[in-house]
């Protein structure tokens, strides 16, 4: 004999209250349903959507701007360098031909 999961209804009292069980059981999966379907919906929202896949990739863009301009920062500055010891080289230079 195969299990049954309603054996355990001996009576129309156990009946009646199996029936509410299974009731409010498929209230609460059809509530989560509707939450998932709104969850889901908020996402696919396209004010949303654009503004998530923002985010998302903002982060990355933002890092290499970010790198650039550090590089170019840099760049600038060791040629600000070479040119002040150029500079330097070249009054010692001055100097030393003026004695």
């Amino acid at each position: 004999m195969t299990k049954n999961k309603y054996s355990h209804i001996r009576s129309f009292k156990d009946f009646e209250n199996e029936k509410m069980l299974l009731h409010y059981q498929i209230r609460l999966t059809e509530k989560k349903l509707e939450i998932k379907k709104l969850e889901l919906k908020e996402y696919l929202n396209p004010v949303r959507f654009f503004s998530s896949m923002f985010n998302d990739l903002y982060r990355p863009a933002f890092d290499l701007i970010k790198s650039v301009v550090m590089h170019f920062l840099e760049r600038n500055e060791k040629k600000r360098a070479k040119k002040k010891a150029k500079k330097k080289e070249s009054a010692m230079d001055d100097k030393s031909q003026a004695s």
